[in-house]
Protein backbone atom coordinates (compact mmCIF):
# COMPACT_ATOMS: atom_id res chain seq x y z
CA UNK A 1 0.00 0.00 0.00
CA UNK A 2 1.25 3.46 -0.89
CA UNK A 3 2.40 5.75 1.91
CA UNK A 4 0.89 9.21 2.43
CA UNK A 5 4.07 10.73 1.02
CA UNK A 6 3.87 8.56 -2.11
CA UNK A 7 0.20 9.48 -2.55
CA UNK A 8 1.03 13.18 -2.27
CA UNK A 9 3.89 12.84 -4.77
CA UNK A 10 1.48 11.19 -7.24
CA UNK A 11 -1.04 14.02 -6.77
CA UNK A 12 1.70 16.63 -7.27
CA UNK A 13 2.83 14.88 -10.46
CA UNK A 14 -0.70 14.68 -11.91
CA UNK A 15 -1.32 18.35 -11.15
CA UNK A 16 2.07 19.46 -12.56
CA UNK A 17 2.14 21.40 -15.84
CA UNK A 18 5.23 20.61 -17.96
CA UNK A 19 7.58 23.60 -18.01
CA UNK A 20 11.18 24.66 -18.50
CA UNK A 21 13.30 25.47 -15.45
CA UNK A 22 16.75 27.07 -15.38
CA UNK A 23 19.76 25.62 -13.54
CA UNK A 24 22.67 27.92 -12.69
CA UNK A 25 26.04 27.37 -11.03
CA UNK A 26 27.50 30.58 -9.68
CA UNK A 27 30.09 31.97 -7.30
CA UNK A 28 33.81 31.43 -7.81
CA UNK A 29 35.75 29.31 -10.27
CA UNK A 30 37.90 29.92 -13.32
CA UNK A 31 40.38 28.23 -15.60
CA UNK A 32 43.41 26.08 -14.87
CA UNK A 33 46.14 24.50 -17.01
CA UNK A 34 49.06 22.20 -16.32
CA UNK A 35 52.11 21.61 -18.52
CA UNK A 36 55.21 19.47 -18.56
CA UNK A 37 58.50 21.36 -18.08
CA UNK A 38 62.12 20.28 -17.90
CA UNK A 39 64.55 20.30 -14.96
CA UNK A 40 66.27 23.53 -16.07
CA UNK A 41 62.94 25.39 -16.21
CA UNK A 42 61.93 23.99 -12.84
CA UNK A 43 65.21 24.96 -11.14
CA UNK A 44 65.04 28.49 -12.54
CA UNK A 45 61.48 29.18 -11.35
CA UNK A 46 61.38 27.25 -8.09
CA UNK A 47 63.46 29.95 -6.37
CA UNK A 48 61.51 32.86 -7.91
CA UNK A 49 58.53 34.65 -6.36
CA UNK A 50 55.10 33.59 -7.59
CA UNK A 51 54.59 37.16 -8.88
CA UNK A 52 57.58 36.72 -11.22
CA UNK A 53 56.14 33.50 -12.65
CA UNK A 54 52.72 35.10 -13.10
CA UNK A 55 54.26 38.07 -14.89
CA UNK A 56 56.16 35.73 -17.22
CA UNK A 57 53.05 33.64 -17.92
CA UNK A 58 50.81 36.62 -18.73
CA UNK A 59 53.20 38.97 -20.55
CA UNK A 60 52.80 39.85 -24.20
CA UNK A 61 56.07 41.27 -25.50
CA UNK A 62 56.47 43.47 -28.57
CA UNK A 63 59.14 42.44 -31.04
CA UNK A 64 61.36 45.27 -29.83
CA UNK A 65 61.03 44.37 -26.13
CA UNK A 66 63.72 42.25 -24.56
CA UNK A 67 62.49 39.16 -22.73
CA UNK A 68 63.88 39.22 -19.16
CA UNK A 69 63.65 35.42 -18.89
CA UNK A 70 66.51 33.34 -20.35
CA UNK A 71 65.34 31.38 -23.37
CA UNK A 72 66.15 28.04 -21.73
CA UNK A 73 63.86 28.87 -18.79
CA UNK A 74 60.86 30.19 -20.72
CA UNK A 75 57.64 28.23 -20.24
CA UNK A 76 55.07 30.57 -21.82
CA UNK A 77 55.18 32.59 -25.03
CA UNK A 78 53.07 35.73 -25.57
CA UNK A 79 50.85 35.24 -22.53
CA UNK A 80 49.39 31.93 -23.74
CA UNK A 81 49.70 30.07 -20.42
CA UNK A 82 46.81 27.77 -21.45
CA UNK A 83 48.64 26.31 -24.47
CA UNK A 84 52.32 25.98 -23.67
CA UNK A 85 54.70 23.70 -25.55
CA UNK A 86 54.43 21.04 -22.85
CA UNK A 87 50.66 21.41 -22.41
CA UNK A 88 49.04 18.42 -20.69
CA UNK A 89 45.52 19.44 -19.66
CA UNK A 90 43.29 22.44 -19.02
CA UNK A 91 39.68 23.06 -17.99
CA UNK A 92 37.39 25.78 -16.72
CA UNK A 93 34.26 25.86 -14.61
CA UNK A 94 32.63 26.58 -11.28
CA UNK A 95 34.51 25.51 -8.18
CA UNK A 96 32.78 22.65 -6.39
CA UNK A 97 32.65 24.32 -3.00
CA UNK A 98 30.24 25.21 -0.20
CA UNK A 99 31.06 28.86 -0.95
CA UNK A 100 29.25 28.55 -4.30
CA UNK A 101 25.63 27.92 -5.27
CA UNK A 102 23.44 25.74 -7.46
CA UNK A 103 20.11 27.45 -8.15
CA UNK A 104 16.91 26.36 -9.92
CA UNK A 105 14.61 29.09 -11.30
CA UNK A 106 11.11 28.55 -12.70
CA UNK A 107 9.65 29.99 -15.92
CA UNK A 108 8.88 33.23 -14.04
CA UNK A 109 12.53 33.53 -12.95
CA UNK A 110 11.50 32.73 -9.37
CA UNK A 111 13.76 30.63 -7.18
CA UNK A 112 12.58 27.04 -6.73
CA UNK A 113 15.68 25.54 -5.12
CA UNK A 114 19.03 26.93 -3.97
CA UNK A 115 21.80 25.03 -2.22
CA UNK A 116 25.51 25.31 -1.54
CA UNK A 117 27.52 23.63 -4.29
CA UNK A 118 29.43 21.06 -2.24
CA UNK A 119 29.29 17.51 -0.93
CA UNK A 120 26.40 18.50 1.34
CA UNK A 121 24.27 18.05 -1.80
CA UNK A 122 24.48 14.31 -1.21
CA UNK A 123 22.20 14.86 1.79
CA UNK A 124 19.61 16.14 -0.72
CA UNK A 125 19.93 12.97 -2.79
CA UNK A 126 22.17 14.50 -5.47
CA UNK A 127 24.69 12.08 -6.98
CA UNK A 128 28.30 13.32 -7.17
CA UNK A 129 30.67 11.58 -9.60
CA UNK A 130 34.31 12.65 -9.14
CA UNK A 131 37.50 12.15 -11.14
CA UNK A 132 40.94 13.78 -11.19
CA UNK A 133 43.49 15.37 -13.52
CA UNK A 134 47.04 15.28 -12.17
CA UNK A 135 50.42 15.72 -13.83
CA UNK A 136 51.57 12.58 -12.03
CA UNK A 137 49.07 10.56 -14.09
CA UNK A 138 50.96 11.34 -17.30
CA UNK A 139 53.90 9.25 -18.39
CA UNK A 140 57.43 10.70 -18.36
CA UNK A 141 56.52 13.88 -16.48
CA UNK A 142 59.05 14.78 -13.79
CA UNK A 143 58.40 18.50 -13.46
CA UNK A 144 55.28 20.55 -14.11
CA UNK A 145 53.95 24.10 -14.36
CA UNK A 146 50.43 24.94 -13.18
CA UNK A 147 48.57 28.21 -13.80
CA UNK A 148 45.19 29.17 -12.36
CA UNK A 149 42.96 32.10 -13.33
CA UNK A 150 40.25 32.76 -10.73
CA UNK A 151 36.93 34.37 -11.65
CA UNK A 152 33.60 35.31 -10.07
CA UNK A 153 30.16 35.09 -11.67
CA UNK A 154 27.91 32.55 -13.40
CA UNK A 155 29.74 29.56 -14.85
CA UNK A 156 26.83 27.40 -16.00
CA UNK A 157 23.29 28.35 -17.00
CA UNK A 158 21.13 25.69 -18.69
CA UNK A 159 17.51 24.68 -19.25
CA UNK A 160 15.75 21.63 -17.76
CA UNK A 161 12.45 20.58 -19.32
CA UNK A 162 10.34 19.06 -16.54
CA UNK A 163 7.30 16.81 -16.90
CA UNK A 164 7.20 16.28 -13.14
CA UNK A 165 8.07 18.48 -10.14
CA UNK A 166 11.81 19.13 -9.73
CA UNK A 167 13.53 16.36 -7.78
CA UNK A 168 17.16 16.84 -6.63
CA UNK A 169 17.54 13.06 -6.50
CA UNK A 170 17.57 13.14 -10.32
CA UNK A 171 20.61 15.42 -10.42
CA UNK A 172 24.07 14.06 -11.25
CA UNK A 173 27.03 16.43 -10.93
CA UNK A 174 30.41 15.42 -12.36
CA UNK A 175 33.49 17.04 -10.82
CA UNK A 176 37.19 17.00 -11.62
CA UNK A 177 39.91 17.45 -9.02
CA UNK A 178 42.43 19.33 -11.18
CA UNK A 179 45.72 19.50 -9.27
CA UNK A 180 43.83 20.11 -6.03
CA UNK A 181 41.20 22.50 -7.44
CA UNK A 182 37.84 20.74 -7.79
CA UNK A 183 35.68 22.08 -10.62
CA UNK A 184 32.30 21.06 -12.02
CA UNK A 185 32.73 19.27 -15.35
CA UNK A 186 29.08 18.50 -16.15
CA UNK A 187 25.50 18.31 -14.88
CA UNK A 188 22.79 15.77 -15.74
CA UNK A 189 19.12 15.66 -14.80
CA UNK A 190 17.14 12.44 -15.04
CA UNK A 191 19.87 10.91 -17.22
CA UNK A 192 20.04 13.82 -19.70
CA UNK A 193 23.07 16.07 -20.02
CA UNK A 194 22.24 19.75 -19.45
CA UNK A 195 23.82 22.11 -21.96
CA UNK A 196 24.74 25.20 -19.99
CA UNK A 197 28.25 26.37 -20.81
CA UNK A 198 26.96 29.25 -22.99
CA UNK A 199 25.86 30.89 -19.74
CA UNK A 200 29.49 31.63 -18.78
CA UNK A 201 29.51 35.24 -17.51
CA UNK A 202 32.38 36.03 -15.13
CA UNK A 203 34.85 38.68 -14.00
CA UNK A 204 38.54 37.95 -13.44
CA UNK A 205 39.72 38.06 -9.81
CA UNK A 206 43.36 36.96 -9.85
CA UNK A 207 46.10 34.53 -10.87
CA UNK A 208 48.07 31.76 -9.16
CA UNK A 209 51.07 29.91 -10.58
CA UNK A 210 53.68 27.42 -9.47
CA UNK A 211 56.19 24.84 -10.64
CA UNK A 212 56.57 21.51 -8.89
CA UNK A 213 58.35 18.19 -8.96
CA UNK A 214 56.05 15.28 -9.81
Amino acid sequence: MATEQEKQELIDTLKFTPRTYRLSLWGYGGEIAVAKINKEQYEYWTDKDEADLIEHATSWLDEEEENPVPESARIVNDGAWYETEGHLDNMSGCEFSDHNHITILDENNEEVWDKNLGYGLEDEGVTIDSDEIMARNHDEVNYAFCFQSTEKGTFFDGDIYLKQPFDPKKLLITTIDFEGWELVAGVQYDGEEIEGWDGYDTTGKGYYANVFEV
